[in-house]
């Protein structure tokens, strides 16, 4: 794999977490999705286990995955857009992976502060911000990938973020709540 190609993907992952870049914007390719979806498993794992045991960390990761994957793919398919899956799941993936890095600071913190009984206003905010911004960020390629505007997007975002936190807390009471 060439330096030159992942720093591309990332660049543009970067930019559209920034708005300015939207899915189309790159060629499709089968490679920058199954990179993007091995750097998004690796992340939310690497997230997960910052607070839950391996098999919780696995359980969560392999949820979260399978559901973006497949939700990405109902929509689309009920909007007669499926050709555009590769690219709206690789902007979704590598988005995703982008605001993971983003956030892991802001988790670590979480879970120390959590541990020690100590305040977390701040760290509260902090993860409110980041989910706001993950939302606006899906919003963006969903926006793009159905070619409707951006409350559609925002309603499709918002959709998938109540299923996927709705699923995790349903499956995962001990470490949700």
């Amino acid at each position: 794999m060439k330096t030159d190609l992942i720093k591309r993907w990332l660049v543009s992952w970067l930019q559209q977490c920034l708005l300015r870049r939207a899915p189309q914007d790159d060629p499709l390719s089968y490679s920058a999705l199954q990179w993007s979806i091995v750097a998004y498993v690796l992340m939310d794992l690497l997230q997960a286990r910052a607070s839950s045991d391996w098999p919780a960390s696995l359980g969560m990761t392999i949820l979260d995955t399978l559901v973006m994957v497949l939700f990405a793919w109902t929509v689309l398919l009920l909007m007669k857009k499926s050709a555009r899956l590769v690219q709206a799941l690789t902007a979704l993936a590598g988005t995703g992976t982008v605001l993971g890095i983003v956030g892991l600071p802001l988790m670590l913190q979480a879970t120390r502060t959590q541990a020690e009984d100590g305040p977390a206003g701040i760290l509260v905010l902090g993860w409110l911000l980041m989910l706001v911004w993950s939302i606006a960020v899906q919003a963006h390629i969903f926006r793009h990938a159905l070619s409707t505007g951006y409350g559609t997007g925002l309603l499709v975002a918002g959709l998938h973020t109540v299923l996927i936190v709705t699923l995790v807390e349903t499956l995962f009471p001990r470490v949700a709540g």
